[in-house]
């Protein structure tokens, strides 16, 4: 690009004279490049040595968190007082080991697994089966036994809690045998399980039968409570063990006049309960409910008159 400057001549009084003219160039262009060779010198300078690789990777170490480190942290959160520390204790990885891959374990200081506390939260059923066991005159809390016709995970829930079941059981007076046989037919033992009418828990109380009982039904202790508290209300209003258990499965007011009211799932539910309890027991024989028209063909010769319910275990 150029830009032309003109000058004037003299004044107009003067004479003429003449004109000079001049002429400046400027060029644009591009501008000239730094020389670089010094400030490459100075970073190459600073930049620091590259590491072997080999050496970088044997100053890894692998921490194995499992145990040792937990039970630390665990130990000093659940302590109930301050104690003598350690000079490595200020370092929160300082009792962390050092996993070796491929080296065998033997010789490795490993702390034992009950030496480390457990929430009450993940123990599950296995925090009721160490439950006090409370005297109840008259009643004996019979010892923990196989059933040995469970399948073996409600087999292992039943043993957790066994230990309640049959100490509320003597508290409200109730064989602990039945109950057992009652929850075995009712839940299998499963402390969640909802039923397709809203029942729940281990002895699968309704909504409205918890409310009337005082008790908590998602509650363990809650749920067993409240269904010996509705067992033993039968018990004690129909005086016989087959139609207390009628009355729990299909509700009291449908069991009249000393009968098992005729729905299938309630017999099927009474005859299993006590077949169960007779197993439990010990006892041979099978307990099963004899209708009105089955004994009457049975023994013709016989006068209708009043009949007496027994039920013998």
């Amino acid at each position: 690009m150029l830009a032309v400057a003109l000058g004037a001549g003299a004044a107009a009084a003067s004479p003429p004279a003449p004109t000079a003219r001049s002429v400046q160039l400027i060029v644009m262009g591009a501008p000239a490049q730094p020389d670089t060779t010094s400030v490459r010198g100075t970073v190459a300078a600073e930049a620091p040595p590259l590491l072997d690789t080999a050496e970088l990777a044997s100053q890894f170490r692998v921490h194995d968190l499992s145990r040792r480190w937990v039970e630390h942290q665990m130990g000093a959160s659940f302590a109930a007082g301050p104690e003598a520390q350690d000079a490595s204790d200020g370092d929160p990885f300082a009792y962390v080991g050092i996993a070796q891959p491929l080296v065998s374990p033997v010789g490795v200081s490993v702390l034992p697994a009950a030496f480390i506390p457990v929430p009450p939260w993940m123990r599950g059923g296995a925090v009721y089966a160490s439950a006090a066991a409370r005297y109840v005159p008259g009643c004996s809390l019979a010892p923990y036994r196989p059933t040995g016709f469970l399948r073996l995970d409600a087999e292992s829930r039943r043993a957790s809690y066994f230990g309640i079941m049959s100490n509320i059981a003597c508290e409200y007076g109730i064989p602990v045998g039945l109950f057992d046989a009652m929850i075995i037919r009712e839940s299998q033992y499963q402390p969640d399980v909802y039923s397709p009418k809203n029942a729940f828990g281990l002895t699968q109380l309704m909504p409205a039968t918890a409310i009337s009982l005082g008790v908590n039904r998602y509650s363990v202790e809650g749920n067993l409570r409240g269904g010996a508290r509705y067992l033993r209300e039968q018990l004690d209003r129909f005086g016989h063990y087959h139609l207390a258990l009628a009355a729990y499965n299909a509700g009291p007011g449908r069991v009249r006049n000393g009968r098992i009211p005729p729905i299938a799932e309630t017999q099927a539910y009474v005859d299993n309960v006590l077949l169960n309890w007779s197993r439990l027991s010990g006892v041979g024989r099978q307990a099963t409910i004899v209708s009105g028209e089955t004994a009457s063909y049975a023994q013709p010769g016989l006068k209708t008159g009043r009949r007496a319910a027994v039920s013998t275990f």
